[in-house]
């Protein structure tokens, strides 16, 4: 999602289309598409481009050893809420009908929705799928975002770009397997060493088999949606539709080649794409569950089903965030390009700051700042600027920045720009809190954030003992997890949190990213809640949540997922 002046928009939207493709894992069309626009073919992409709608992972594949199998519907966007209004209404009659009646609230016939599951921080795409399909927090995986800056490499990645254009990491996440290599933690593929299927999951080390769509269909797809965009009023559902129906069409060819998985991934990325620029985004969401997402989890039942497959099957649910409406303007859209937006405050605190592409040439390598974008928080990544004083000269960014002298001057523009609108008048108001911390060294565990209140910085459960936040739901156990870890420098030395929420209203609302309709990242329930539903058709519901929770414990959250998983797939009752 590259960040651009307003009157960019339309290329921008294409851009999102195309990348947001890539990374669900339609290389094999989206490739096609992107290479004749650059006119490049590289080999390892030519290959995937041929083998069609399929891609086999592991030869041999896992000999298939029956029940209990686990097939995991991951819906990319839809919140807690928003799927069990669609339920509860009568909207997906298929995941109904295997549900059966709900007898009190969350609890079926067949299976338990758990109540009160938190995403990690920030709830972003690549950052939250990263956790549910390894079951450590960011600063384990590696992966704090869908962006973002690692200093012990001084290197940029962008598998999923929002402040630079450049999509190489897109395409690399499949004809590179980018996220298998940037990915430091264990899969749930690896851990549970069954055969496995993933449809359209950037997160696939360790499966057998990976199905995308076929080349045609992501071809018409990209044409529409080239129109669509030119006048976002006409936005329509069906070019996202198709992303997530020709890919389930593919993993069913699979099953009748192969035979079903033990393990069985079906990802949805469509539903997220098309939340992001559709004009009602919660309305138009619960339309498109209905319209897509229900037939589509239909086709993959009746394959299990067909097989006779279905009734020894553990069927679940889950996602990695929600959506927040917000408006769709430069007002509240924070960018990069500027002297009204976030960078511009690095600039008058002295800094220079990283140019926003994803590859520099030498002379660009002096920078003192980078940012990275994660919709509702921005990370600020600091030199210790006493190794680079002079313009021209690199900073040694394998050494943490100052607390002192780097850090705090920083937390401290931003605040005052938030607060008063100093130096960048525009930003008054757009900011809800400025976290810093103590610096670390790439290798060691990095500190947790703290406060800045305008004079000091306060540990986040103090902050909030004096200041409380409901609505920053678990904000201090979360942000933990994103920033005290080997990788934990990951998320910055200067953390940004925008002013959102459906508390609030719209206009007050702000996100960093360029603009659409709705976004997501921060800790307030809108975003953070997601689905947690686990269904066995021949289990009683009260049965399904018993087992449920001695894998997950009391209070199940997205760390829970492969946990779930892993124990399903076990024999054990």
């Amino acid at each position: 999602m590259p960040s651009l002046h307003p009157r960019d928009l339309p290329l921008a939207l294409l851009r999102r289309l195309l990348i947001f493709a890539l990374i669900a894992g339609v290389l094999v069309g989206a490739a096609a598409v992107y290479l004749e626009w650059k006119g490049n073919a590289p080999e390892e992409i030519a290959e995937l481009m041929a083998t069609g709608g399929e891609k086999v992972l592991r030869k041999p594949l896992h000999p298939a050893r029956g029940a209990p199998r686990v097939i995991v519907f991951a819906l990319d966007g839809v919140g807690d809420g928003e799927l069990r209004q669609a339920i509860t209404a009568g909207a997906m009659p298929r995941v109904g009908a295997l549900l059966g009646r709900e007898t009190e609230p969350r609890l079926f016939e067949h299976g338990w929705a758990a109540p009160g599951v938190l995403s990690i921080l920030p709830s972003t795409t690549f950052a939250a799928w990263a956790s549910v399909f390894t079951g450590q927090p960011a600063a384990r995986t590696g992966v704090p975002g869908n962006e973002w800056f690692a200093r012990e490499e001084m290197r940029f990645y962008a598998p999923a770009p929002v402040t630079v254009t450049q999509h190489e990491h897109a395409l690399e996440v499949f004809s590179d397997q980018l996220m298998g290599r940037v990915l430091r933690a264990p899969t749930v593929y690896e851990r549970a060493g069954v055969r496995s299927y993933v449809s359209l999951q950037a997160y696939h080390r360790g499966a057998d088999l990976l199905t995308v769509p076929m080349p045609s269909s992501y071809g018409r797809m990209m044409t529409r949606a080239a129109t669509g965009v030119v006048d976002d009023e006409t936005v329509g559902q069906e070019m996202y539709e198709e992303l997530d129906d020709e890919a389930v069409e593919s993993l069913v060819e699979s099953i009748g080649r192969h035979g079903v998985a033990d393990l069985q991934v079906v990802y949805f990325p469509g539903v997220d794409l098309y939340t992001h620029v559709a004009e009602h985004p919660i309305p138009d969401q619960l339309r498109y569950l209905r319209n897509v997402i229900d037939p589509a989890v239909g086709k993959v039942l009746d394959a299990y089903r067909k097989a006779g497959a279905l009734d020894g099957a553990w069927v679940m649910f889950v996602a990695d965030h929600g959506h927040t409406p917000v408006l769709p303007d430069d007002l509240h859209s924070l960018g990069t390009e500027g002297d009204d937006e976030p960078p511009a405050v690095l600039r008058r605190a002295g800094f220079r700051v990283r140019p926003f592409q994803l590859e520099l040439d030498p002379e660009q390598q002096d920078f003192q700042a980078a940012v990275a974008y994660q919709g509702a928080f921005a990370y600020v990544y600091l030199a210790d600027r006493s190794t680079c004083a002079a313009a021209t000269v690199r900073c040694d960014w394998k050494r943490p920045p100052r607390l002192e002298e780097d850090v705090l001057p920083v937390a401290r523009a931003f605040y005052e720009a938030s607060r008063t609108g100093a130096g960048v008048p525009a930003l008054r108001g757009t900011l809800d809190l400025v976290f810093a911390r103590p610096p670390t060294a790439p290798g060691q565990d990095a500190a947790p954030f703290q406060v800045w209140d305008g004079e000091r910085l306060v540990p986040v459960g103090a902050y909030l003992a004096a200041h409380p936040r409901p609505e920053l739901l678990d904000l201090e156990r979360r942000l933990e997890g994103l920033a005290v870890g080997p990788y934990g420098h990951r998320a910055g030395d200067v953390l940004l949190l925008a002013r959102t929420g459906v508390q609030l209203p719209i206009e007050q609302r702000f996100y960093f990213s360029s603009r659409y309709h709705s976004w997501h990242g921060s800790p307030t329930a809108q975003d953070s809640e997601i689905p947690l539903l686990v269904i066995q058709p021949r289990t009683a519901g009260a049965a399904v949540r018993a087992r449920v929770l001695r894998a997950a414990g009391r209070h199940p959250d997205q760390l829970s997922i492969t946990p779930v998983i892993l124990d399903l797939l076990s024999a054990r009752r």
